[in-house]
């Protein structure tokens, strides 16, 4: 096998080793079979055009011309020409699937169902990726800058991944690359008298004299610098994940979201975005317990009261405020010690539930639990560190402090700490004033902080009109609280977030719980908890009895709401809310599927999985970050052309300037220019090179001209040209450099011209050393 034929061999094996991590957040093995296929076809296209001698740019249409007829046959063969080619009627039933992974990948949280709207968008994903990983790397010969490409790859995983993504699968995706890379490397140094070959047996020769040894020790030392940089990368991966709050080197069984013996793996996202529907629920059992309590309470998995005005998330975890699980419970957040309380025990059981927060009643005051788990000591929430998740058929118990403060001594909690209220009471700066309008109205002047919240929830519940729905609230505006409170519709997160931020305006302490509804009793004294039981509720703090659950959703599978939460007085009769969130007496009603849960899937449990949410965001930010790379180089050579050019104040500068920008260019094509060359011997080379078999070519005066001028600048005189060379203005050097080099482009193959317009090595060597510049280093 031909060095590009196991260069192109070994681009598709890198995409294909940096894919595999896609296996955390798709379900199954087929997608990736139907993935391999596509990247093997764009191989196979790729090489049948070089054996073919085609120009590159032949193969670099025809790949993604295959690609299209490698989904035609896997996806749509009933509707393609001859089953194979892409007509109208094809390209629309695409476009139709298309559309279908879009909507899964909405609807569900990882790892997702391998349908096949969603392995179209994975299969062509990786091909696009392969065909762009091929061009970078076969033929612009420039396989280090396949890296952000990839990356971006394994930024998927990262980015939707429950649980995180463990630095295994970091390493694969690296060593595919280091492995293209070291590839590449490998087969310079083995052909490097060949790499700079001209067209012109005479030019050959001379490329061949002058620039081997150079070529062999640049590659040789960047591979070197790769093996460093990826050392150094995956003992970051293994080293920082367990010291960062946040992340995790959890790797899923299998990574296709099964547990034992086949069954489906749910996990938690704690994320809640407004703006995504709650779809359909599977009914699979997550947990099965036993219980003391006669009425159990809800199992709370993690709070989240970091709010974006769009979406909830959990604060980052401080390491200060976290112990040690087997360090014991710390006491509750702001429950007094003459607060009664009474001890109830959970035995729990995991069933289809592999997540990394652990579900408890609250508060908890004792959790035995086998594995690696650490407790937030201001949330109670209880995070599990290492390769620590819940497992099928794992056991544990849980021993609540069950408190039922009364009405009264809500009523009359003293003010809560400043700590507290300045945590729980931000609110994003450009939060729109309707929702602080709506909330006094609702709260008809009242003063007291839970009078108020008990004002708020029974409007939610009850007088304001409001109706379950699955379907989030249209985007009538740019916030999704405003369009709940218009549309008076919508389910548990947003009567959940729109009572805690309404509270926040009212300064009182808020929170939002992500967690299962108690369950279904079993009849045996044990309880069941599915997918439908995932649940989301608002959390106020009140000085003496702490963190207190309340229930804004009007969902008959919520039960009445908490008794502290009733005020002991009459209820307050709301006025009319402004701002298109008026109130009215209409009754609230519940949809047939009346279930307060979040998102779910039978594949993702939880609560805060209604939100399947795309980052967009961050995925554009990484498609910046991408893109920059790749533009780097040549943004690179042409800032620091124009510095050299603006820096050029006389006549010897000018000539320098233009000598060096020749130097580089014609080095980017690839011949290369040894420095101990004088420029009397470059001279030659290059009118040896570009001679034509009647006589010199035209280009020939243009680099006497240039030649002489560098030599006057150096010497003083000289010959071709001497001074007076010298003293050529620059728009006329600049000129012969442009004629030059582009006699010198019109003989160079195409994956040099290439390179030399996309991803100029000197660009890359101007980037070295500005970044060891940065580092102190020579």
């Amino acid at each position: 096998m031909s060095s590009t034929g196991r260069l192109r061999l070994t681009a598709a094996v890198a995409v294909l080793a940096t894919t595999a991590g896609l296996h955390l957040v798709v379900q199954g093995a087929a997608w990736y079979v139907q993935a391999a296929l596509a990247v093997a076809v764009v191989a196979a296209t790729g090489a049948a055009a070089s054996a073919l001698r085609l120009p590159s740019w032949v193969g670099a249409v025809a790949q993604p011309a295959a690609l299209l007829v490698v989904l035609c046959v896997l996806f749509v063969p009933g509707q393609a020409v001859l089953g194979l080619l892409p007509g109208p009627e094809a390209l629309r039933a695409l476009w139709a699937l298309v559309l279908e992974g879009r909507e899964t990948v909405h609807s569900q949280a990882a790892p997702v169902t391998a349908e096949p709207g969603l392995r179209l968008l994975v299969t062509a994903g990786a091909g696009a990726v392969a065909v762009v990983v091929d061009v970078v790397a076969v033929v612009l010969r420039s396989p280090a800058l396949t890296g952000p490409v990839l990356l971006a790859v394994h930024a998927v995983a990262v980015v939707f991944a429950p649980g995180g993504v463990s630095w295994g699968w970091f390493a694969l995706a690296v060593a595919g690359w280091l492995l293209l890379v070291s590839a590449d490397a490998g087969s310079r140094a083995a052909a490097w008298g060949r790499r700079v070959q001209q067209r012109r047996p005479a030019a050959a020769g001379a490329a061949a004299r002058g620039g081997g040894g150079g070529v062999s020790g640049r590659n040789l030392t960047g591979a070197a610098g790769a093996v460093a940089v990826v050392a150094v990368a995956l003992v970051a991966a293994v080293v920082v994940p367990p010291l960062v709050p946040g992340t995790t080197s959890v790797v899923l069984v299998g990574g296709n979201g099964q547990g034992i013996g086949g069954a489906a793996a749910n996990s938690v996202n704690p994320l809640l975005d407004l703006r995504s529907d709650l779809q359909s629920q599977g009914t699979a059992e997550v947990l099965r317990y036993r219980t003391s309590a006669t009425s159990p309470t809800p199992l709370r998995i993690v709070t989240v009261d970091d709010f974006t005005g769009e979406v909830w998330s959990p604060t980052q975890i401080d390491p200060a405020q976290t112990r040690a699980l087997r360090d014991g419970m710390p006491a509750p957040p702001g429950l007094a010690d003459s607060t009664p309380r009474t001890d109830v025990t959970y035995d729990f059981t995991v069933q289809a539930l592999r997540q990394q927060w652990l579900p408890t009643p609250y508060p908890a005051t004792r959790v035995q639990v086998d594995g690696d788990w650490v407790v937030d000591t201001s949330t109670l929430n209880i995070r599990a560190q290492g390769r620590t998740v819940t497992q099928q058929d794992q056991r544990y118990r849980v021993v609540q402090a069950s408190v039922a403060p009364t009405p009264e001594q809500l009523r009359d909690a003293a003010d809560p700490p400043a700590a507290v209220t300045d945590r729980y009471t931000r609110l994003p700066e450009d939060l729109p004033p309707q929702l602080a309008q709506t909330a006094r109205d609702v709260v008809a002047g009242e003063t007291n902080k839970f009078l108020q919240a008990s004002a708020l929830q029974e409007w939610f519940r009850s007088t304001g009109g409001f109706t379950y729905s699955l379907d989030a609230p249209e985007p009538r505006t740019a916030n999704a609280l405003v369009d709940f409170l218009t549309d008076k519709t919508g389910y548990c997160v947003h009567y959940a977030s729109a009572m805690a931020v309404m509270a926040r305006t009212l300064g009182i302490p808020a929170r939002v719980a992500v967690g299962f509804l108690p369950g279904s009793s079993l009849g045996d004294g044990s309880w069941q908890v599915t997918l439908q039981d995932a649940h989301a509720w608002p959390e106020l703090y009140f000085e003496g009895a702490g963190w207190v659950r309340f229930e804004p959703t009007p969902s008959a599978r919520t039960g009445t709401a908490p008794s502290w939460t009733q005020a002991p007085v009459a209820p307050l009769t709301p006025t009319a809310p402004t701002d298109g969130a008026s109130s009215t007496a209409a009754p609230s009603s519940s949809s047939t599927t009346a279930s307060a849960a979040p998102s779910t899937s039978t594949a993702t449990a939880a609560g805060a999985q209604e939100q399947a949410q795309v980052p967009w965001s961050g995925l554009l930010v990484l498609l910046a970050v991408v893109l920059g790379a790749l533009a780097a180089p040549l943004a690179t050579r042409s800032l620091v052309r124009r510095r050299r050019w603006s820096r050029a104040e006389t006549d010897a500068a000018r000539a320098e300037a233009a000598w060096a920008d020749l130097v580089e260019q014609i080095g980017d094509l690839g011949v290369v220019l040894p420095p101990s060359q004088t420029p009397r011997q470059v001279g030659a080379r290059l009118e040896e090179g570009l001679r034509h078999e009647d006589g010199p070519s035209s280009q020939a005066p243009a680099v006497a001209r240039l030649v002489g001028a560098v030599e006057g600048a150096r010497y003083g005189a000289g010959g071709g040209g001497g001074a007076g060379a010298a003293r050529r203005g620059g728009t006329a050097l600049a000129e012969d450099v442009r004629e030059v080099v582009g006699a010198v482009v019109a003989q160079r193959p195409s994956s040099a011209t290439w390179r030399w317009r996309l991803l100029p090595p000197s660009g890359v060597a101007h980037l070295r050393r500005w970044g060891r510049s940065l580092l102190g280093r020579r």
